[in-house]
């Protein structure tokens, strides 16, 4: 498997400079392990919004890489950076699927695969796919990967998402593939409008590498796409881990390059405050039971008769929302191997639309926007709060959930209220007319 550096800088200036040295020190040092470098740049290094990853077989092609200009995406600030949601969806394919994973590093606490298969599956090929998608989907998640859903695309794609999600066990999926039986229902939240969605199955492209714009694909056959697709996963700004589960040691790296600001020229970025006691509590717990944030949502559902507002008006009255209460605008994030929180200059969460249902009844539509807006935050770099709204026959639901250690200063009931007035106000430009809630 091919190995990652991840680099990262405030500007396209800095990153460039910050390549140049690291590959200064690299062409200079030509025993050094390209595992130690990842490792360092992964733990030892705050990570900014302008982003650039290589991928290379040893130490020389990564050092030629560094060495080559920027592509025009690591100019900018990452687009995490301006997503409305950064959530990650899974979607595991089996079609074609039928031999064992990549020999991926870091995998030794996962079911070994012929004994597992022996055991409960007969070494059926159903069984095999199921193993391999569910071997390559946990690696995923062992390298800081957190979707917010994970979906099967056919029969075999479902039993690997259902262990994968915890729904049934490994063994009891490779049982179930292999007697030809369907993976059995469970709730999983819906997936956000703007969610990057990471394909797990067989590659079907042939020749170069994928381009930036091409889907996000890993191919358990092939362990050089793990590598490209956690490199392009740092690019858009998700903190995966780019060690690939590779051991390795600290090195000292270039630092980055620092500029003197120009006369007048002010510090522009917020550097954030330190985490409360309580706050950093609860992201100790959440960040340890991975997607189980949702357990600390606080979260108000109201139903209201009528037609549901237009989406521009939601989506508008959300911001102003935003807006007036820096709570919602405020993030948590790790600088410096702290964690600190930040209130972002501009709103950037939006309001997720659940699609319509006929037939719903107000308590109905209630309890479906509670359950969607209750749904795991990404607790690193994005929002925490959600919005989601579902429209019914005779009435539409809007749900407000907020991360609980943010709830000191606002309330989702007043913050609802709130955004119902908003909405109340807009009603005459929109055409969308409210009455009372349910």
């Amino acid at each position: 498997m091919p190995h990652v550096l991840a680099l990262s800088a405030r500007d396209a200036r800095s990153l460039t400079a910050l390549s140049e040295r690291l590959a200064d020190r690299l062409a200079q040092a030509p025993d050094t392990d390209p595992d130690d470098v990842a490792l360092t740049l992964d733990t030892g290094r705050e990570r900014f919004p302008c982003r650039h990853a290589v991928v290379g077989e040893d130490l020389a092609a990564l050092v030629r890489r560094l060495r080559e200009p920027l592509p025009a995406a690591a100019e900018a600030p990452a687009p995490r950076t301006d997503r409305t949601s950064a959530d990650v969806v899974l979607l595991l394919d089996g079609s074609g699927v039928d031999g064992p994973p990549a020999d991926l590093p870091g995998t030794a606490d996962l079911p070994r695969l012929g004994e597992d298969i022996a055991r409960h599956a007969e070494d059926a090929p159903a069984a095999r796919a199921v193993a391999t998608l569910y071997s390559a989907g946990r690696w995923l998640l062992d390298r800081r990967l957190t979707p917010v859903a994970v979906r099967g695309e056919d029969r075999i794609g479902a039993l690997a998402a259902a262990a994968l999600r915890g729904t049934v066990s490994p063994a009891d999926a490779l049982r179930t593939a292999a007697a030809g039986l369907c993976a059995p229902t469970a709730e999983d939240p819906p997936s956000p409008r703007d969610a990057v969605v990471v394909r797990i199955g067989r590659a079907t492209r042939n020749g170069p590498a994928p381009g930036p714009e091409e889907p996000l694909t890993f191919d358990p056959a092939d362990g050089a796409s793990a590598a490209r697709l956690l490199a392009r996963l740092w690019c858009l700004g998700l903190d995966v881990d780019t060690t690939l589960g590779r051991p390795g040691r600290r090195l000292r790296l270039p630092g980055h390059p620092m500029w003197r600001r120009a006369s007048g020229e002010h510090r522009t970025q917020d550097t954030g405050r330190p985490l409360t006691p309580y706050e950093q509590r609860l992201l100790f717990y959440d960040l340890v039971r991975r997607g189980t944030s949702g357990d600390h949502a606080v979260v108000c559902a109201r139903a209201v008769a009528g037609a549901a507002p237009e989406q521009a008006a939601l989506a508008t009255a959300f911001a102003e929302l935003q807006r007036r209460h820096p709570a919602l605008r405020t993030v948590f994030g790790e600088r410096g191997g702290r964690w600190r929180a930040t209130v972002l200059p501009r709103p950037q969460a939006g309001p997720d639309l659940l699609p319509a249902d006929p037939a719903g009844a107000p308590e109905r539509l209630a309890e479906a926007v509670r359950t969607s807006a209750a749904r795991p935050f990404v607790l690193r770099d994005t929002p925490l709060v959600h919005c989601c709204v579902q429209e019914g026959p005779t009435h539409w639901a809007l749900a407000l959930a907020v991360y609980e250690p943010l709830t000191a200063s606002v309330t989702p009931e007043n913050l609802t209220a709130e955004l119902l007035g908003l909405l109340e106000e807009m009603a005459p430009s929109t055409g969308a007319a409210l009455t009372r809630p349910s």
